[in-house]
């Protein structure tokens, strides 16, 4: 349980973090930023824990890199929902539902066996889905904007966002599909390989994706320059995204997978009071009910 909070803490502050780096310094900078800090946390832990890189085989290292890929494609849209779509506690809970998707991955993969509760959990995520990306009839909002207009001299800041727009559901559906799929690659090669040296490679192959495509954002003449503040954010969500998963990863290595997945599945719960507290979001009684579904439905599946 502990590894478990611990996990859902480190990942509900990424989330909150990841919001303001990405609404100040862009999707792009913001991944690269945090993701490369993550890299230098694996890095620094395999020098001292000797992890063995060489046996990893040709063919694992292949899908680790398709699943470091796989996981840049959903750090992409997840920070751009941020950036752009909205209240962060509704794109955070509906992106969590990436679980559900490596679940079922490894029951139609693997053959491992589901329980009615655990299918029962999927059914209320799904629901749950629907009910926190659905819209009121009838209704019209005003255009969202997440990042305020710069001024020479100034970095720009996050003007306060109400609730989640219609760009933020689709991309963060993209992002729990792509996190689940890269999440089941990465989950399998890692009890096949070690849990710290597929995580390094997997990050890895991300980092040195975006440092490929960093000339053709360089390129652009109006890319957005980041300030040292955003800069901390995206340092703060790598170091916090790095600090949930290891926690994760130790709480399986203790045995206790179902309830490590379990406890951490609440981690929505976090970005959802700060988007309250901290960014004026305001939910429907409907977006509230969805989210509060979400999070059961990921608990019922860690338990099952």
């Amino acid at each position: 349980m502990v590894y478990g909070l611990i996990a859902a803490a480190g990942w509900g502050a990424s989330a909150i973090a990841a919001t303001n780096a990405a609404r100040r310094a862009g999707t792009y900078i913001a991944v690269l930023s945090s993701q490369g800090t993550g890299v230098v946390v694996l890095v620094l832990l395999a020098v001292f824990l000797h992890p063995p890189l060489g046996a990893i085989s040709a063919p694992a290292a292949l899908g680790l890199v398709g699943a470091g890929l796989l996981g840049l494609a959903g750090y992409l849209t997840f920070y751009r929902a941020l950036e752009y779509g909205g209240a962060v506690g509704m794109v955070s809970a509906i992106s969590a539902t990436y679980g559900g998707i490596t679940t079922l991955l490894a029951v139609i993969v693997l053959g491992e066996h589901l329980s009615g509760f655990g299918v029962a959990g999927v059914v209320l995520a799904v629901v749950g889905v629907a009910l926190a990306s659905a819209r009121s009839s009838g209704t019209t909002e005003a255009p969202q904007i997440a990042v305020a207009e710069p001024i020479v001299g100034i970095a720009p800041g996050p003007s306060p966002t109400r609730s989640l727009s219609r760009a933020g559901v689709p991309l963060a559906l993209a992002s729990a599909l792509t996190y689940g799929i890269g999440g089941f690659l990465l989950g399998d090669y890692s009890a096949k390989e070690g849990a710290l040296g597929s995580a390094l490679v997997a990050h890895g192959s991300s980092v040195t994706a975006l440092l490929l495509a960093l000339p053709l954002l360089l390129g652009r003449r109006k890319s957005r320059r980041p300030s040292a503040s955003a800069m901390i954010w995206a340092t703060a969500a790598g170091l916090t995204d790095v600090i949930g998963l290891l926690a994760f990863a130790r709480g399986g290595q203790s045995g206790q997978v179902a309830l490590t997945a379990a406890v951490s599945s609440i981690f929505p719960a976090i970005p959802l009071v700060a988007g309250l507290v901290m960014f004026g979001e305001r939910l429907r009684q409907q977006q509230l009910l969805g989210v509060i579904l979400i999070i059961a439905g990921l608990v019922m599946i860690g338990l099952a």
